[in-house]
């Protein structure tokens, strides 16, 4: 399931992809774990230089490039942590739960 909010760098709604909670917190781990990895920060500084900012990479944390996407996480007011994937031509998606898609765009 997909839903749009707020815009992209491309001016277009972000993508929403709705996945099971298990699903979600197995991503939130692998993102944290690339990371933490060595040359993950550099390789995010370069793919930003490289690319538009996106609406929300500010906001997050654990930026990692993994082929020639960014993904990072974002926290929702309530605590939930959302992964985001940035494409280098402005377009990204958000994956939730069903139950927070809703706030997926929340600061």
């Amino acid at each position: 399931m997909t839903t749009g909010a707020g815009e992209t760098g491309t001016g277009e709604p972000p993508e929403v992809r709705i996945l099971e909670e298990r699903a979600v917190d197995e991503l939130v781990g692998k993102i944290q774990n690339a990371a933490s990895a060595p040359g993950a920060a550099s390789a995010v500084e370069r793919w930003m230089a490289e690319h538009p900012t996106e609406l929300w990479t500010a906001r997050g944390h654990d930026h990692v490039v993994i082929g020639d996407v960014l993904m990072y996480l974002h926290d929702a007011p309530d605590g939930t942590v959302i992964p985001h994937e940035c494409h280098p031509d402005g377009r990204e998606r958000v994956y939730t739960d069903l139950d927070h898609a809703e706030m997926a765009f929340e600061v």
